[in-house]
């Protein structure tokens, strides 16, 4: 990706804007769109998913783990099989893929993981909303021009991410359930959005806008404009009416 302008992806009640930073040769963050307009989501009747992926910058396969973990959720799909539908099959995938990025090892002479990322996963089944995170990407919830925090950063105190895809056995994220009704956004970010303003904050930009493309656009422009030099990524998913047979 290059220029200046973020990039819109949009998909059926969801829609993701991105920017690449200027301190990266490329856009190491990585995002997955499993919404019900995709044929393959829809014949599973599974419910959506949704998620933002963040490279760590210490670790050089960073990017590639991002995509990694982006591109296992769409087993949940495509192996119904092998991942049933509880948090248990999403768990199982993230985990496995956890765990591939682990094997690359670590960076000769040193302790850094080769891989690892950062990373926030939204579960939608019905009226129920399933999250599972590790590292410092955010998601809130917005109803009725309130916003709710969804996660935490794991975080030591000099920066550090202390959970992340990636690093093996030692693996630990958060899985949390809440319920969420017709109406609701939730918006999930990586780093390069929380470097310009609280996940709050952020919530509260895209909160006041009607259209969730434009929403997620103009937050990673007043990022961008307000100096951040990371990757920028902003999904924002609209609660329009619940799906499940």
């Amino acid at each position: 990706m290059n220029g200046e302008l973020p990039q819109v992806d949009q998909r059926e009640g969801v829609a993701v804007a991105y920017a690449k930073g200027t301190s990266h040769r490329f856009y190491e963050d990585a995002f997955r769109m499993l919404s019900r307009d995709i044929p393959l989501v829809a014949q599973r009747n599974r419910g959506e998913v949704f998620a933002v992926f963040d490279g760590i910058g210490s670790a050089p396969e960073g990017r590639h783990s991002a995509q990694v973990m982006a591109d296992a959720l769409v087993r949940f799909y495509r192996e119904p099989e092998r991942y049933p539908v509880f948090e248990v099959g999403l768990i199982k995938i993230l985990v496995t893929a956890n765990m591939k990025i682990s094997s690359w090892g670590v960076v000769e002479g040193s302790n850094r993981s080769i891989g690892g990322c950062a990373g926030t996963v939204v579960w939608l089944l019905g009226e129920e909303l399933h999250l599972f995170h590790a590292g410092d990407t955010s998601a809130v919830l917005i109803r009725d021009g309130l916003v709710k925090a969804l996660t935490r950063e794991h975080q030591a105190e000099d920066g550090a991410i202390v959970r992340f895809f990636g690093i093996g056995q030692n693996f630990k994220m958060d899985v949390n359930k809440v319920n969420v009704e017709e109406g609701d956004r939730i918006l999930l970010v990586s780093d390069g959005v929380t470097k310009c303003c609280t996940a709050l904050e952020a919530g509260d930009i895209v909160g006041d806008n009607p259209l969730i493309q434009n929403a997620v656009r103009d937050l990673v422009y007043q990022c961008k404009l307000a100096g951040v030099n990371d990757d920028i990524t902003a999904m924002l998913i609209e609660v329009e009416e619940f799906w499940i047979d």
